[in-house]
């Protein structure tokens, strides 16, 4: 997959969120009120009841109808997300967009296979310390050690793991990979080799990697960037429902 194709997909993946197709929008303010902002979403765990992108002299976004009469408020004048920041708990997230592997040796990182559940289960509860995994996360594990489900393995120990997580949208063209290394063992470079070989793994097999995180996150960030993505864009989400 080139530079160019995970463009493209990233961007039709977010296109979903913004209720208009991206490709092509002239500069400017492009928001729509859409059925869609209602929707539940699992992977999230809650609705994204206003999602709006603001990137390369774009704001470009949808809301949900119960929000149609505040937004036809707004649309007369003034700046839209100031103003909806002082209404809403808004979460303010940085978009990335792979651009080109930097790395091409990954240490001890590893793709994870079913058979190496004992070793992320230990990983999974020393992370997550408060997590109860009994019941699902197995499962969970099995479905998804599949090749792109990567680890870095020292002294026989997991220390840093990328999972898959259930995407909203495009499931087969786009993943993202979140994350994690255990305490005392940051800054040792096992995130940076985890994140490129599970990037690689993916484009590998034909699907985008995908890449976001909150806009304060600047180490998330600048991780990305050391594994071959570039900035995007910045979202901005006001969350409802359960979480």
């Amino acid at each position: 997959m080139t530079a160019q194709m995970a463009k493209r997909v990233t961007e039709e993946y977010y296109s979903w969120f913004c209720g208009t197709e991206l490709s092509g929008l002239e500069r400017g303010r492009h928001l729509v009120c859409s059925a869609g902002r209602d929707q539940y979403l699992p992977a999230y765990g809650c609705k994204f009841t206003i999602w709006i992108l603001v990137k390369d002299g774009l704001c470009v976004g949808a809301y949900s109808p119960k929000y149609q009469a505040l937004f036809e408020e707004l649309e007369k004048g003034g700046e839209i997300i100031p103003s909806l920041n002082q209404r809403f708990p808004m979460k303010r997230m940085e978009l990335m967009v792979f651009e080109s592997e930097k790395l091409s040796s990954y240490g001890e990182a590893k793709a994870l296979a079913p058979a190496d559940y004992p070793l992320y289960e230990s990983f999974f509860r020393q992370a997550y310390p408060d997590a109860e995994p009994d019941g699902w996360l197995k499962d969970y594990f099995t479905q998804k050690a599949r090749g792109c489900f990567t680890g870095y393995l020292s002294g026989g120990r997991l220390l840093s793991v990328c999972d898959l997580p259930d995407m909203p949208y495009m499931q087969e063209k786009i993943q993202h990979t979140g994350i994690r290394t255990l305490e005392g063992e940051r800054r040792k470079g096992y995130a940076l080799c985890t994140a490129a070989l599970a990037a690689h793994n993916l484009l590998a097999n034909g699907v985008c990697p995908q890449w976001e995180c909150s806009a304060e996150n600047t180490a998330s960030i600048e991780l990305a960037k050391a594994v071959g993505y570039r900035e995007y864009g910045t979202a901005h989400i006001l969350e409802e429902g359960e979480k």
